[in-house]
């Protein structure tokens, strides 16, 4: 089973030999596993990273590094995520220019994983496949959208006011397998999904609002809660987590490896 892996990615240097040790260290077959990146054509220390990766990589079954200079391309400061439509509107552009590659190559499953997610469980791959393989139609693992507390898990449930809008129960069945209607920042998705779900601008991310598209489209999605990965929010978040790892997992039953 081929598995394409994706992203935007800008100015993640700092945590992308992390990202790619992550997947190097998966139990799924490298052999198996193909990449696509959208990149700023001044991003220099990213783009020398993934040619160097590139240029020695002879196991990935397609690897392409697409230098986009024709849209701003915007960093993630440490001091917060100032979020506004226009970037959701390049993000969703890049999100689906990604996706005109991976209806080309037409893998098995497209694995969007952000850049600064990481995959520590070795198994991560293999299990959100599997679930794949039993009726999911794409599923994702557990991550926490904020540096630190456990408030704001990587799911959300439509508000049911009619509108498109999504929110977040306090309680969700965290450390286990349960359908969500919202999924985000690291997605298996099968082909049946790549192939007729486009990413849009929703006030609350283009994560919403794919989700939502997957909605009206009948499509089932699911959180692999028992599996975490690490969402590293800057590079201040990042040397503290090498120094002290992450504390939130205590009162669930996560399957995490370091």
């Amino acid at each position: 089973m081929k598995i394409l892996i994706g992203c935007p990615i800008y100015r993640r240097h700092w945590i992308l030999n992390s990202w790619i040790a992550a997947i190097k260290s998966q139990s799924y077959r490298q052999t198996d596993l193909g990449f696509v990146f959208e990149v700023a054509p001044d991003d220099f220390d990213t783009l020398n990273i993934l040619n160097t990766w590139k240029k020695y990589d002879s196991a990935s079954f397609y690897f392409e590094i697409k230098v986009r200079d024709d849209i701003n391309h915007f960093e993630h400061l440490p001091n917060g995520r100032n979020w506004t439509i226009s970037k959701y509107e390049n993000m969703v552009n890049l999100r689906n220019s990604l996706l005109s590659t991976v209806r080309k190559i037409e893998p098995d499953y497209y694995f969007s994983l952000d850049s600064d997610i990481l995959i520590q469980n070795p198994n991560t791959i293999e299990l959100l496949v599997s679930h794949c393989k039993e009726g999911a139609d794409a599923v994702s693992p557990l991550m926490f959208m904020t540096p630190t507390n456990d408030l704001y898990p990587s799911v959300m449930s439509w508000c049911g006011d009619g509108t498109n809008r999504a929110m977040r129960f306090r309680r969700y069945p965290l450390g286990t397998y349960f359908q969500s209607d919202v999924i985000m920042a690291a997605k298996m998705m099968t082909k049946e999904v790549y192939s007729n779900i486009n990413y849009s601008v929703h006030e609350q991310g283009e994560d919403v609002g794919w989700s939502y598209s997957c909605k009206e489209k009948g499509y089932r999605l699911f959180s692999a809660s028992y599996i975490y990965a690490p969402h590293i929010m800057s590079q201040e978040m990042f040397n503290e987590f090498l120094v002290s790892g992450d504390n939130r997992l205590d009162n669930y039953n996560i399957n995490y490896t370091i």
